[in-house]
């Protein structure tokens, strides 16, 4: 008797659930944010404070004679206009070109204020303050006037437009 050998019906899926296995690492939910590091330079933020800055000191010098002990002529305070406005422009440009300003600018201011205190001599200003200068310095008299204050402000404004082209730091931009 001969066995018939029926053929092998292959057998159907399971299709009953199976758990799932446990997982073998912690997984953690990953942030809805992205942030990127992106390299970017003080020099475009000290362009646009400084440049307010100058703007402001120019436009309140307009109706204050002597504004934080400044020598202001008319001319003194439309260089500072135009110097803030030219801060503001490079500060919202890019940062190689803030950076190049700054530079420049930073060598400017520190070189006049340098130059106001080996030229200044002891005088009375006709511009401002009355007061006696112990640095007073006309290189245009009775247009553009340089007092100590001048000076200080003008070297600090320099150190501040320089250490802002030289120094980095990295901020994160949200993407």
């Amino acid at each position: 008797m001969e066995l018939e050998k029926e053929p092998r019906k292959p057998t159907p899926p399971r299709t009953t659930p199976q758990e799932p296995s446990p997982p073998s690492k912690i997984y953690r939910a990953q942030p809805t944010e992205t942030f990127l590091p992106i390299q970017r330079r003080y020099a475009q933020e000290v362009c646009v404070v400084m440049g307010i800055a100058l703007v402001v000191m120019g436009l309140v010098g307009f109706v204050v004679d002597n504004f934080l002990g400044a020598h202001l002529s008319y001319t003194h305070n439309a260089i500072h206009v135009a110097s803030g406005a030219l801060s503001l422009w490079f500060g919202f440009d890019s940062a190689l070109s803030a950076k190049r300003f700054s530079y420049i600018f930073g060598t400017i201011y520190g070189v006049l204020g340098i130059l106001g205190f080996l030229f200044g001599s002891l005088g009375i200003p006709s511009i401002g303050s009355l007061v006696e200068d112990r640095y007073l310095w006309k290189p245009i008299p009775n247009v553009l006037e340089l007092g100590t204050i001048d000076h200080s402000l003008h070297i600090l404004f320099g150190v501040v437009f320089l250490l802002g082209a030289t120094l980095t730091f990295k901020r994160y931009k949200k993407i």
